[in-house]
This record gives structure tokens, sequence and C-alpha cells, in this order.
């Protein structure tokens, strides 16, 4: 790599690194490891955080951190009274540890999250491992990938990208061309490279990964009812406002539905979700519905008249201020549910034709 092209790079504003965690849900956990691996990228969290307003002013915390507007320092100061605020029972040590584990971790992940976005935008091809040397106690495994470079579509990276392991402070660097293997070949990964447990994966691309696919997996493990009131609440975040206003791509989870309305779709999931493709097309044909009707998809879903249209396929219709009729699909493999449309109608004639021509099933 040229000295120019370093000078571009590291030029660039460091926007991507906050649009990492706000694009992040607040997901309630018991401990570190009910989320995994990439599901980190998509979602919020500190161990023992059940309480959705705890998670809230924590969020609010790293968020302003990560944005350069508070210090370790302050951090520290500020989060012993909101563990005492909340009666948080922390785990694995006391308010100093967990403050700076929770600082660096968010820090240092959307850092390189954001780093990975800015070496696709540029073009970077070849990256290279750096090795942080004033660790006072190096992981072996760290210390010999130390000045590997690898191309950035590698396996290499996919698994070895840093951070790869709490408290990691290494970092990937574009490589200079005299760094370049001659054969173009990169490493491959090795048992000496595994990383923590936990840890496995590259923030960056999952960071890119459409939606909140990682995810799934956590939803569907859920009871239904609190899956419900989970989903309730992303409706409510900041990342679903980007969401509806174009600003993450993919998809978004928007609603659960209840047994009764999987078993007459056929359904073996129960999360609904909301494509940017149909998100898009929606708002072109139906500019008055916005980010307040869409904020009612869970309750609509939740607590409307369910019809079946035809095999796979229900409307709902829901009295608000106003009527709302909604239509729902699962897929082919019965793996999917996706919200289809969502209008307002004044029109009783419309209401009653769903009414007359279609089997009410709740």
């Amino acid at each position: 790599m040229k000295d120019q092209e370093w000078q571009r790079i590291f030029r660039l504003p460091f926007k991507e690194a906050e649009n990492f965690l706000k694009a992040k849900l607040n997901i309630p956990t018991a401990k570190w490891d009910d989320l995994w691996q990439a599901e980190h990228a998509k979602g919020f969290m500190s161990a023992g955080a059940m309480r959705a307003d705890l998670l809230a002013d924590l969020r609010q915390m790293v968020d302003k951190a990560v944005g350069g507007g508070k210090t370790l320092k302050e951090f520290r100061q500020e989060f012993p009274a909101l563990v005492e605020r909340y009666g948080w029972q922390l785990q694995g040590g006391g308010p100093g540890w967990r403050a700076d584990l929770i600082w660096r971790t968010n820090i240092r992940t959307a850092y390189q999250a954001g780093r990975w976005q800015q070496f696709a935008e540029a073009g970077i091809e070849w990256l290279k491992y750096v090795h942080n040397d004033s660790v006072v106690h190096p992981r072996p495994a760290h210390v010999a990938m130390d000045g590997m470079v690898a191309k950035r579509d590698s396996a290499f990276w996919a698994s070895n990208y840093p951070p790869n392991g709490f408290g990691c402070k290494c970092r990937a660097v574009p490589a200079y061309q005299d760094e370049i293997p001659l054969d173009g070949r990169s490493p491959k990964p090795s048992e000496a490279q595994i990383p923590d447990v936990g840890w496995a994966y590259n923030v960056g691309q999952a960071g890119e990964e459409a939606g909140y696919r990682a995810l799934t997996a956590k939803f569907e493990m859920l009871p239904n009812d609190i899956a419900r009131a989970w989903v309730a609440r992303f409706v409510g975040e900041p990342a679903y406002e980007r969401f509806i206003a174009g600003k993450i791509k993919g998809e978004f989870p928007v609603a659960v539905i209840k047994s009764a309305d999987m078993a007459a779709l056929g359904a073996i999931n129960q999360t609904v979700w909301l494509s940017a493709e149909t998100l898009a097309d929606h708002l072109s044909k139906h500019p008055e519905i916005g980010l307040a009707d869409y904020r009612l998809l869970p309750e609509i879903i939740d607590k409307g008249e369910v019809y079946l249209q035809k095999e796979g396929r229900l409307v709902i219709l829901a009295l608000k201020e106003r009527v709302y009729r909604l239509a729902l699909k699962t897929t082919g493999a019965k793996d999917r549910n996706y919200v289809l449309t969502i209008f307002s109608t004044s029109e009783e004639s419309n209401e009653r034709e769903i009414i007359r021509k279609f089997e009410k099933i709740r």
C-alpha cells in the first residue's frame, strides 16, 4: 500500500463505528454467552442486564462513548450510580472492572467494524495483523499472528479479525505493497490461531450482514409471550427508525405471531420480518403510512382480527384511530414470515368483504 493510500483511508470521517453501534438492538441477557459470536454484531447486551430501562440507560452511555463524547474515566465515574439505581447484580467482578470491560469491548468492536467498512470502501485488498505489545499478559496465539498478511476476503480474517477475545487490543491495518506475499496466497487459520471462546467471527463482516438474521435463532428460542414483548420494544428503538428511513438494509423483526396464527399459516417460526425492499415499495405506494404507523405493527398483528386469505397468507384488521389492513405471508419452506403490506382504510365495504370472504382465525 502506498503512502497516499494510507492517508486517504485514515482521513475518512469515522461515522462507521457509530453507525455500527446504532444498528444494534437492545437484547436483555442473563449471561455473556446468551448472544453468540456474530449475534453480538446486531445485539447490544451486558450480562445480567435483563431490564429494558437499564439496558436503555447503559446503551445511551455507550453510544456517547463510541461517539467520542465520553472518556473511560467518565464512564467509570457514572457506572456505579447506574448499577445502584437499578439494583443490578454484577457478574464476574466489581463496578470498576465491569465498567472497563463494557467500555473497552464496545469501543474496540465498533472501531474495528468501522475500520472494516472503510477498508472495503477504499478498496483495500490486503490487511496485516498487528499485535499490541503493551498488553501485560499477551496471548501466545495473538503474538504468533503479529505481522501476518492476508487478503481481506480470506478465511483467515473470517475467524481472526480483531478483536478476537475479551481485552484484545490487536488491530488490522492495510498492508504495504512490499509486505504482500509474492505468491499472492493468504495464510490459512490453524489450531494455534483459534480465538477466545465466543470470538471466532469477524465483527466487520457480521456488521455488514443484511438485516438481523444473526439474531433469528435467539428470537425463536424465546417463549411466545416473551418474544412478543421483546420485538414490541425493538420497534421503539432508534435502529427501527433508521430502518424505516432506509439507513439499514436487509430485514427487521417487527412482530411475533401467536400459536393460532402460526397454525393457520403452517409456519414453523414465530417471528415476522419486514424487508427493506418491501418497505421501499410500500412507502412509494402508501406515503400516508409513516414511522408511527409502522411502530404499530406488533400491536396490530397481536390484537387485530385475523383472517385466512389463502394458504400461507393472512389478512389482519385492526381498529386504532383508523382501520388498518395488513397482509402477511410465510415462505414456501414455512420458515420465514413477512409483512406484505399495511395501509389504512375507511371503507366499510372493504372491511365487510374481508369478513364475508375469508375464514376468521381469531
